[in-house]
């Protein structure tokens, strides 16, 4: 089956229809993350110490700047809906119900409610049938599910300083913010975690353990996460790849989509296309019929 990908951008953030074959290493994003598996292959998840194996009764709900990969259970491919959340909408969500929305765990049960609405979802974003608001409201409305299906399984715990599911907050140490604010401004230039560290004034030692008490990652992870990220806006703005694969550090275009593609499930040029047409590739591979 050739490489299927769908997109739909909303206020709530991006939705994602793609096929994975091949695994995805070790990653994180500055966006929480909501995946439902459709079918294919089996595939676990692992975020920190736990296993969460993906299926028709688990969905997996991975918080801002978790680590988390998909790992196989066997050659094939398989099929997900994936939900890059926003942190903006998550804070206005917040507010707005006097609520602070995380997910407690990653494991995020799928009842009967939340089944319906991740079909809906995935029909109108397919078909093509529904209006951008209309799909904006669909996907809002099975977020706000998920989270409080996953909410009503646990207590909520301490958040260290991170404010909700979408960003961080102000206690977070500030070397800690020195040290994202220098990734994200070098993210061109090719440096180690240990000169990063040096930067602002850390150790190896400490520098990963304050990654790992704050934010649930190792600087490695978030490092390649500023990458992505970066490679992800440029070629959606149309840069051209090579260019980007060279601004990046890249000695070649093509250890560059293998880059992308284990952190992002789908190669760049894949991904380049789905943000530039207006009618992107759909799970079948066939392209839409305009809508009347």
């Amino acid at each position: 089956m050739a490489e299927a990908y769908a997109l739909h951008e909303g206020a709530f953030g991006t939705a994602i229809v793609l096929e994975s074959r091949a695994n995805l290493v070790a990653h994180a994003h500055s966006e929480s993350q909501l995946a439902f598996w459709l079918g294919g292959t089996h595939a676990v998840a692992h975020v920190g110490n736990e296993v969460v194996p993906y299926g028709e009764n688990v969905a997996l709900g991975v918080n801002a700047f978790e680590a988390h990969d998909m790992v196989m259970e066997s050659s094939g491919g398989c099929l997900f809906l994936v939900f890059m959340i926003s942190r903006q909408w998550l804070d206005d969500l917040g507010n707005a119900t006097g609520r602070s929305f995380r997910f407690p765990s990653p494991r995020v049960p799928i009842n009967a409610a939340l089944r319906r609405s991740c079909w809906r979802v995935l029909d109108l974003i397919i078909s093509a049938r529904g209006a951008r608001p209309a799909i904006d409201d669909e996907v809002e409305r099975l977020l706000e599910t998920a989270i409080a299906t996953s909410t009503a399984g646990g207590v909520e715990p301490p958040v260290n300083g991170i404010g909700g599911v979408g960003g961080v907050g102000v206690m977070l140490d500030q070397r800690l913010r020195s040290a994202i604010a220098y990734m994200r401004e070098h993210v061109s230039e090719i440096t180690t975690i240990d000169e990063i560290a040096a930067k602002v004034g850390l150790s190896r030692g400490h520098f990963f353990a304050l990654f790992r008490d704050q934010l649930n990652t190792t600087p490695q992870v978030f490092w390649s996460g500023v990458r992505v990220e970066e490679a992800m806006r440029r070629v959606a703005e149309g840069s051209a790849l090579t260019d980007v694969a060279l601004d990046l550090g890249f000695s070649a275009p093509g250890n560059f989509s293998r880059f992308f593609k284990e952190h992002t499930g789908v190669s760049p040029s894949i991904f380049k296309r789905a943000t530039r047409d207006p009618s992107p590739v759909t799970v079948t591979g066939i392209p839409r019929e305009p809508s009347v």
